[in-house]
């Protein structure tokens, strides 16, 4: 994806503003893939997407006293849960004030204003001082912004020996993908082979790189079927119908018939 082709914050945050209510009553308040092990796998959409969190949780090597950033930290709940499997102090960013309004209210609500904060920042333009934090976590939110201006990013306001763990969509593998060229579509896709480049020359070095697409895979459908399952509830709510939201939605995503997932763990030498 071209620096040109990035969409600007704007239509992002209106994206999230739009879809946002819808994923969180259909899916979870985890705005992320789900992570089953395996086709008999029974766990609930909450289980799922929780496990992946801490399978990125594990990656971040933090403790008490450790900084956190979480980049397009969605409404918190990450966050959160690095926050209290870790003791580390988490921030989470976004560039949708929304979010950023509900991550506030549920750290607070949990007593937790004093450990996790929030916050509006571009990634590809943070407002930090370098050497900030000792981990960054970004869930399926590097998509969305110039994967190597975000990279550099991380990589400055990172301490030495700090770690970048990231999931980012993958393409199918028939070759169906084309990198969009219409500026309102506000998600791009690159290949898990792209990888190792792009962390070397944003200054990273690579630590792993795992394709769990077998078990991300069915987050399309059991998502479809929760949104199915609460129609009539969101519209009554919010006075908008799913299919608006759908339309939206597919006119800002990448039209492929199915996609991937990659876990990206780096650090700063």
């Amino acid at each position: 994806m071209s620096q040109a082709s990035v969409p600007p914050s704007g239509q992002v945050s209106d994206y999230y503003s739009s879809l946002g209510p819808l994923l969180q009553m259909a899916w979870d308040d985890n705005f992320h893939f789900g992570y089953w092990e395996n086709a008999d796998d029974t766990a609930t959409v909450e289980e799922a997407t929780d496990r992946f969190t801490d399978l990125l949780i594990e990656r971040l090597r933090v403790g008490p006293g450790d900084r956190v950033l979480d980049v397009g930290c969605g409404i918190g709940k990450p966050a959160m849960q690095v926050a209290t499997s870790t003791g580390a102090d988490v921030l989470g960013i976004t560039i949708s004030e929304q979010q950023v309004k509900q991550g506030l209210e549920r750290a607070a609500a949990a007593g937790m204003s004093d450990q996790v904060s929030f916050q509006f920042a571009d990634a590809m333009k943070m407002p930090f001082e370098a050497e900030s934090f000792r981990a960054i976590l970004a869930f399926e939110s590097i998509n969305h912004m110039e994967r190597l201006t975000a990279l550099r990013e991380m990589a400055r306001v990172l301490v030495p020996g700090g770690r970048v763990v990231l999931t980012d969509v993958t393409p199918p593998e028939d070759g169906s993908y084309q990198e969009p060229t219409d500026p309102s579509v506000v998600s791009s896709l690159v290949k898990l082979e792209d990888w190792p480049a792009l962390i070397a020359e944003a200054g990273l070095v690579i630590d792993e790189l795992k394709d769990v697409t077998e078990n991300t895979k069915d987050t399309a459908t059991r998502m479809i079927d929760g949104i199915l399952r609460c129609r009539k509830e969101f519209e009554a709510k919010h006075g908008i119908s799913v299919q608006e939201v759908f339309d939206a939605a597919k006119d800002a995503l990448p039209a492929v018939p199915s996609a991937g997932c990659v876990i990206v763990v780096a650090h700063k030498p």
